[in-house]
């Protein structure tokens, strides 16, 4: 037996005696009650009024109840079983179709056949521009023979070859797309009027020239030439 069965038991039997005193003190008490109650006690004086005393026995106070015994009762918790239900998965219902209303069917009307439409007119593609460097190649031919001719139409004055005189003279003209000549000037002078004006009758015999190129893309040009008069260096 543990050490803590017999601290039980012990409690348990002075419990047990502590209880069963007060149960026999309770019993002698009540036994004893009708030789406690109250009696009268005769005055044999003829002159004094009667005085009844009563004999009044004051009993000791009860002992203190013992505490009662409480047992601890230890509950076992039941823990209830949880069931989990299966969850049911709803399945939605069909939305209902929408109601498409429907126009009335207009009477069918008769097909007329469009006449064919006319041709469309050909694409002329445009033929592709010139290269820079082809604009320069016949801008320089173009002016490198028109200066060659002005020399060979010019006439070197006799006054200035005997007077030894030499210079070039810059004239500036306007030549038209079909290659005629107008507006001439002389634009720097050679310092000398015999020689600008051989320049200027130079040109104006020429009157016209060859057309300007089509690749030049010109209708109007304004071109100013030099023409050199040296003496001993031949008809230049």
């Amino acid at each position: 037996m543990t050490q803590k069965r017999i601290y039980s038991a012990l409690s348990f039997n002075r419990a047990f005696y502590f209880g069963l005193v007060v149960a026999i003190f309770i019993h002698v008490a009540v036994f004893l009650n009708p030789y406690f109650q109250k009696k009268e006690i005769p005055v044999n004086r003829p002159d004094s009024p009667v005085i009844h005393a009563e004999r009044v026995y004051i009993a000791p106070p009860p002992p203190p109840e013992a505490p009662p015994v409480v047992k601890k009762v230890v509950r076992a918790k039941i823990i209830p079983k949880v069931v989990e239900k299966p969850i049911e998965e709803k399945v939605p219902e069909p939305e209902p179709e929408p109601i498409v209303e429907t126009a009335p069917v207009a009477a069918a009307e008769p097909i007329v056949e469009a006449p064919p439409a006319p041709p469309a007119p050909p694409v002329v593609k445009e033929p592709p521009r010139p290269s820079a460097d082809s604009v320069k190649m016949v801008t320089r031919t173009y002016l490198r023979s028109l200066k060659k001719q002005l020399e060979q139409i010019k006439d070197y004055p006799a006054t200035a070859k005997r007077l030894k005189q030499e210079g070039i003279v810059r004239v500036r003209f306007t030549i038209l797309a079909d290659g005629k000549i107008e507006q001439v000037e002389v634009s720097e002078s050679s310092r000398y009027s015999s020689l600008d004006n051989s320049a200027m009758d130079a040109v104006a015999k020429m009157e016209k020239f060859h057309p300007i190129p089509k690749i030049l893309e010109k209708e109007r040009w304004r071109i100013e030439i030099p023409i050199q008069y040296k003496l001993n260096a031949g008809r230049s």
